[in-house]
């Protein structure tokens, strides 16, 4: 499965707190907190009340910080992450190795600094400050060279999007067998939202009903979610089988066998999404669970919001 950059980030850092404890050793109320912090189901209150707790049972500043940092990333919120780096800039400073959790050193904490800054740069459509924060990461953190390369690659693919137009009238087949087009699909809707996936792809199966739920959530906003199955044999009557065996009522699609939509979008793991216009200008592309969906998705009625785990 590959995880979108920010979900790979937090799970390195909830690894690393699990079985890298301080070193200054915690007591147990300290070690359940720090559990506590990294949960990665947390959501804004639940956070919030680990923070307080947290701060209760003494866990330093440094920690707090970089599990609000952690968190931050998981949610993928530039504006929170920015908000945070004088604080964490002051703590690189200071930087005390016997309370190191989650990040292990110094130039580990700078590199990912550094990359925050990136993405904020990516935000505001700087290209070069990009580039410059994106290498001193590199530079200083090469551990995480997995995680930075994919934000480069992110920027490379968001380039390609913008001059990218599909062409909606290509002929697919329902899981039916019927004859459809992603301009029938999307009718008079403001957009059309499509999750590429296979029989044989386990994360594409069970983000199913997440498939579901994103179905009946956006709705109302004028955008339609449709499925599209990818299998390179029997696809119609497998795309059938997992339709009816997850009671799927979504339009259920087959790409063709020359795959044009998966080529144009240069489709290289599933699951992935693309949200698409009605003039098949692409908003976004990429991982189902990348945040950076919803901001795309906000792009078409601002007022859509990413529900709570």
């Amino acid at each position: 499965m590959n995880l979108p950059p920010l979900l790979r980030l937090l799970l390195l850092l909830l690894i690393a707190a699990a079985q890298a404890a301080p070193a200054q050793t915690p007591t147990p109320a300290q070690r359940e907190q720090l559990q506590r912090l990294f949960n990665p189901e947390n959501g804004v209150a639940e956070m919030q009340a680990a923070l307080e707790a947290a701060a209760k049972a003494g866990l330093s500043e440094q920690v707090l910080l970089m599990a609000q940092m952690s968190w931050g990333l998981r949610r993928g919120d530039v504006s929170i992450l920015t908000t945070l780096l004088p604080e964490l800039e002051r703590v690189a400073r200071e930087f005390d190795a016997s309370l190191a959790v989650g990040v292990r050193s110094v130039d580990e904490l700078n590199g990912l600094i550094h990359y925050i800054k990136a993405l904020a740069a990516r935000q505001q459509g700087d290209e070069a400050a990009f580039k410059r924060h994106i290498t001193e990461a590199f530079w200083l953190s090469p551990g995480s060279a997995q995680l930075f390369g994919q934000a480069v690659e992110a920027l490379r693919r968001e380039k390609l999007m913008a001059s990218l137009r599909l062409d909606l009238d290509v002929v697919l087949t329902t899981s039916e067998g019927e004859a459809t087009t992603l301009r029938d699909q999307l009718g008079g809707s403001k957009a059309l939202l499509v999750d590429f996936w296979a029989s044989w792809c386990g994360p594409c199966l069970a983000l199913m009903p997440e498939l579901r739920k994103k179905a009946a959530e956006l709705a109302p906003h004028g955008i339609v979610v449709a499925a599209m199955n990818t299998d390179a044999e029997n696809a119609e009557a497998l795309a059938d089988k997992i339709r009816r065996e997850k009671d799927m009522t979504l339009p259920w699609l087959v790409e063709p066998e020359d795959r044009p939509y998966s080529s144009a979008l240069e489709v290289t793991s599933i699951p992935a999404m693309a949200l698409v216009t009605p003039d098949g200008k692409v908003l976004f592309f990429g991982h189902p669970q990348n945040p950076e969906l919803w901001d795309a998705l906000r792009k078409v009625d601002a007022a859509i919001q990413k529900s709570e785990p």
